[in-house]
């Protein structure tokens, strides 16, 4: 995962966080995790674009 090529992956596991989260009575708004998962998103996004994807 050092050349980020499963950007899902960190998605997945906010999700799942958020379900351990609920399940243990701790209450996270879904605007929250979808402001952080839209953020995440983006910052990869920008990354991927001036990561050396191995093409010449």
């Amino acid at each position: 995962m050092t050349k980020l090529k499963q950007p899902g992956l960190i998605i997945g596991i906010l999700g799942a966080a958020k379900l351990l989260l609920d399940s243990a009575g701790i209450q996270i708004p879904d605007e929250t995790i979808n402001d952080l998962a839209n953020g995440i998103s983006a910052v990869l996004v920008v990354i991927s674009i001036f990561v050396d994807h191995g093409k010449s």
